[in-house]
């Protein structure tokens, strides 16, 4: 079998080629899906694997968005207390994601 290394290693090496031609393209896309069959989920859900990176987004991986929610609405208002500019562009910023 294959391992996960020797993938990231041929993708490494196709990305950096400076001849970008729609074989080497092809050959990415393969790969891509590939590698993330073999890449393990943390909660076997695909949504979870852009949850990665910083602390805050991997202790929030998993977790009940229910709770996670509950705790972050407990927190925005006392940051509308301490610091009220913060939490409005926090709020503003939000509800730009509609």
């Amino acid at each position: 079998m294959i391992s996960l290394e020797t993938i990231e290693r041929e993708i490494n090496e196709l990305e950096n080629r400076r001849d970008t031609t729609y074989n080497v393209c092809e050959r990415l896309s393969w790969l891509y899906i590939v590698r993330d069959h073999l890449r393990p989920t943390n909660a076997g859900d695909d949504k979870t694997q852009f949850m990665m990176g910083s602390e805050f987004l991997e202790a929030a991986s998993g977790v009940s968005y229910v709770g996670l929610m509950k705790v972050l609405d407990e927190h925005m208002s006392a940051l509308a207390v301490v610091n009220p500019k913060q939490y409005q562009s926090l709020i503003d910023r939000i509800r730009d994601l509609r």
